[in-house]
């Protein structure tokens, strides 16, 4: 008896510590029991990529969450009001994509606000999730993120996709490694030779077959 006690203890704080420290550093998973899963985009909008992504999630009926770059919502509000009308998640990803490590938190606020502003001009509600620049925060920024109505979300696949991964290393990362819960980071957006198009054509029709339902990071969340 007193084993059985010692376990469901166990179990309980194990639980409570997993809670505490996912509350303290942002939101990175859902629950593992289901196939629920959340595709999420950074770095956009991007005036080519986005709506190649945007027609293929259409395509399959799929809603996603996109963490938009103030800076390019202001060089492409087209783009972005085309993902809010077209019923996807938006977050804020800063205005300027600096590295969190050098901001103090009035500048993070500064970052956070002029995304808000550019896209409340075009139309697009103050986002509730906020996604650091490359997973980078500290606790008294997702603290500070918190007191302005922010949750923090990192992920918890990463299809390096940014690295201008080969279409078929992308496509195994994700079927290899996907799980109930997961939140996969992508980008619509990329610096180097653009696969994730490609890989997600794949992906996409594959991970509907093998039962998993894709969600919004927000619905995932709940």
């Amino acid at each position: 008896m007193k084993r059985i006690v010692s376990t469901i203890v166990a179990i309980f704080l194990l639980v409570a510590f997993s809670s505490h420290t996912q509350a303290a550093i942002g939101f990175s998973h859902g629950e593992r029991g289901g196939k629920r899963i959340a595709l999420s985009f950074d770095d956009g909008p991007h005036p080519t990529f986005t709506p190649k992504i945007l027609a293929l999630l259409e395509k399959h009926g799929v809603k996603a969450t996109f963490f938009m770059i103030g800076c390019n919502v202001a060089l492409y509000p087209s783009v972005a009001k085309a993902v809010h009308e077209g019923g996807h998640e938006i977050g804020n990803h800063t205005y300027s994509h600096p590295h969190m490590k050098q901001l103090t938190l009035t500048q993070l606020k500064d970052e956070v606000q002029k995304t808000e502003n550019v896209l409340s001009e075009n139309g697009i509600p103050k986002p509730k999730l906020f996604r650091p620049p490359e997973g980078f925060r500290s606790k008294e920024q997702v603290r500070s993120l918190e007191e302005s109505g922010y949750q923090t979300i990192i992920w918890s696949l990463d299809t390096h996709d940014w690295q201008g991964k080969r279409v078929d290393e992308i496509v195994s990362v994700v079927l290899n490694g996907v799980q109930g819960g997961d939140v996969l980071l992508f980008h619509d957006y990329t610096s180097r030779h653009n696969t994730t198009i490609t890989a997600l054509e794949q992906l996409i029709p594959r991970l509907l077959k093998d039962g998993y339902e894709f969600v919004t990071v927000s619905e995932l969340m709940c």
